[in-house]
């Protein structure tokens, strides 16, 4: 369960910095996975175009 920090800030910048400590990480994880996903949907479509050049 959150508790507040001492300082008694709620909704402000206090909270910010403790909720949001850790979400660095998961920004880069998330446009990795994003950057990831479109380099296999474009080598997918390559790879399908080319063998369907190849078998005409």
């Amino acid at each position: 369960m959150y508790k507040p920090g001492t300082a008694g800030v709620t909704g402000g910048v206090g909270t910010l910095a403790v909720t949001g400590a850790g979400m660095s990480w998961w920004i880069s994880l998330a446009v990795t996975l994003v950057i990831a996903g479109t380099l296999v949907v474009l080598f997918a479509r390559r790879r399908r175009r080319l063998a369907r050049e190849d078998g005409s």
